[in-house]
This record gives structure tokens, C-alpha cells and sequence, in this order.
């Protein structure tokens, strides 16, 4: 290990190993490290900071919970900057956000699409989610929906966007939104788009026997899929009501929703792991509490 590596050359260090950059899309994503630790004056004392912060989205409320947290690295699953920057001002709301953390010498590492593709990422988490642990104990087998082109980094064979898996036994649909609610954000309501023909009174639930999963926005990644129910955060109107007339089953529950519980269930034990035996070893890390999708759902009726 370079002893002149910072904590913050070490966390990324280990997040690469985990998640290869290599495996992210760079046709459209952003990711790696997109604010880097700001030189320390050679007046100012050592920094003792040797918190991670995990976040899925960077806001002004997640970055008020970093300072006070005293987090050294933000892990932020989707990038903070995707498009060139022409300027860093505070009108804009993410780069106010960014000019607050360079002054308080906070870097940002985003690992976005790589964190889907890898091989125990978010895809096969939710797979997991959904087969109760199937994927984990190989008691189930998922396949890349788009597998990635180009060479593959060593222990990522199967790697790739999306998972399309079938399941040992047909499970009905009832059973699946409940073990989905479950694992992603413990509410009672699940969004289900279906076929006219499974919604007739006294149907009874339809068996599933094929899924396909995408984290976040998945109707470009699931393609043609034949699967009998599609997972994902979020899909389109047009998108949905395709698949529905095709005979699929969609179920979203928000694009964040689908991603968040990724944090506390994987990422952070496995970093943890990662990290033991390395300077930054019994480094804290800590997932966000500030950070939530920006949509919820309002019961009207006893509003005034």
C-alpha cells in the first residue's frame, strides 16, 4: 500500500475492486470519483476524519447530515455531475452542494451503472429480494439482460445490465409485490400495472414463472424480455402499457426505492469487509438517513 495514499485514495480504491468502472455504461453514465479531496494547507492540522457517508441521491439535506456526521468521502450511487460544467456557482442547487463539500474538503465518489452490472450489485440484489435468497445460496440462476461488451475484469463473469431469471416453481404475483415491498421500502403499496384479463373480478393471481429486474429506470435495459413480470423504480406510460397489451405484469415502487435498501443490506458490510487489512480499516460508515426518493404517497382524503 502507498503510504502517502489518503483515506480518500484508499475508500475509492476498494470501491473499484467491488464495482470496476469498467463495468459502468460510459455511452451515458458518469461515474468515479467526481470531486476529489481539496488539498489540505500546510498550516492545517492532520485530518482525523475517517467516516463514509452512503447516499443514492446528493442533496442540500444530505450534505448538512455529511458535516455533521464530520464524513470525509460521500459514496454517491447516482452521479452528481453528468453533463460538462461551464461554471460553479451558487444558483445552481447540485453545484452549491459541491462548492459546500470542497470547502470543507469532502470528496464524492459515484459508482452508478457499475454498482448494477457487477456481479453481486444491485441486479442480483433485487433478484435476491425476490426469490427470498435464491441468488445468493445459487439455488436460482440469473442472466445479464445485456451483458457487457468488452473485456470483463476478472470475478465479474456474468456481468452485464438487468437480470432476467426463472424461478424453480411458479410463484403467484401476490406473493412476489409482497416479498418486493418488503425488501425495498417496507410500504404497503407497490405500483402494478397488468393485463385487462388478470384484473376480472374473482381472477385469481397470476403465477409467475419468469422476471425480469432492472434498479432505477429499467424499460431500455428489459428489450424484448419474455419475462412475465418486470421490476423496476420507474417506467413510462407508453413503456407500460406495451408490455401490459405483450402480457407482462410491471411493477415499480419509485426509481430511488428500487436502489436505497442496496446501501444498508450490501454495500455497507461488503465495504466494511473490503476495507479490513487496509489503513482505512474500522473506517465508520454510515448510510444516509437525510436521503429519500423525492416522490411519496399523499392520502388525500383527510387533507383540509
Amino acid at each position: 500500500m502507498d503510504t502517502s495514499a489518503t483515506f480518500t485514495d484508499i475508500v475509492v480504491a476498494a470501491m473499484r475492486k467491488l464495482f470496476p468502472e469498467e463495468l459502468a455504461d460510459k455511452s451515458w453514465d458518469n461515474t468515479g470519483l467526481l470531486l476529489g479531496e481539496a488539498p489540505r494547507s500546510s498550516s492545517a492540522p492532520n485530518d482525523e476524519r475517517s467516516t463514509v457517508l452512503l447516499t443514492n441521491d446528493l442533496t442540500a439535506e444530505v450534505v448538512d447530515e455529511a458535516l455533521k456526521e464530520r464524513a470525509r468521502v460521500i459514496i454517491c450511487y447516482h452521479p452528481v455531475i453528468f453533463k460538462g460544467i461551464k461554471s460553479l456557482t451558487t444558483q445552481d442547487p447540485m453545484q452549491l452542494q459541491l462548492l459546500r463539500l470542497a470547502a470543507e474538503r469532502i470528496s464524492v465518489y459515484c459508482p452508478h451503472s457499475a454498482v448494477d452490472a457487477a456481479v453481486g450489485g444491485m441486479c442480483d440484489w433485487l433478484c435476491d429480494i425476490l426469490t427470498m435468497g435464491g441468488v445468493h445460496r445459487q439455488q436460482v440462476v440469473c442472466k445479464a439482460l445485456r451483458p457487457i461488451s468488452g473485456p470483463i475484469p476478472q470475478g465479474q463473469e456474468g456481468a452485464g445490465y438487468g437480470r432476467e431469471m426463472v424461478l424453480p416453481q411458479e410463484t403467484d404475483l401476490h406473493t412476489l409485490l409482497r416479498r418486493l415491498s418488503a425488501g425495498t421500502t417496507g410500504s404497503p403499496y407497490v405500483m402494478v400495472a397488468m393485463p385487462e384479463r388478470m384484473k376480472r373480478p374473482g381472477q385469481p393471481p397470476p403465477m409467475i414463472s419468469k422476471i425480469a429486474v432492472c434498479p432505477g429506470s429499467g424499460a431500455s435495459v428489459f428489450g424484448d424480455t419474455d419475462a412475465d413480470l418486470l421490476v423496476t423504480g420507474e417506467m413510462s406510460h407508453h413503456e407500460a402499457l406495451r408490455h401490459t397489451q405483450l402480457g407482462r405484469v410491471v411493477a415499480t415502487v419509485f426509481h430511488s426505492n428500487s436502489e436505497r435498501r442496496y446501501l444498508r443490506d450490501v454495500l455497507r458490510p461488503t465495504l466494511e469487509k473490503r476495507l479490513q487489512g487496509t489503513p482505512a480499516s474500522g473506517a465508520r460508515i454510515v448510510v444516509s438517513s437525510a436521503d429519500r426518493d423525492p416522490y411519496e404517497i399523499i392520502n388525500v382524503q383527510p387533507l383540509a
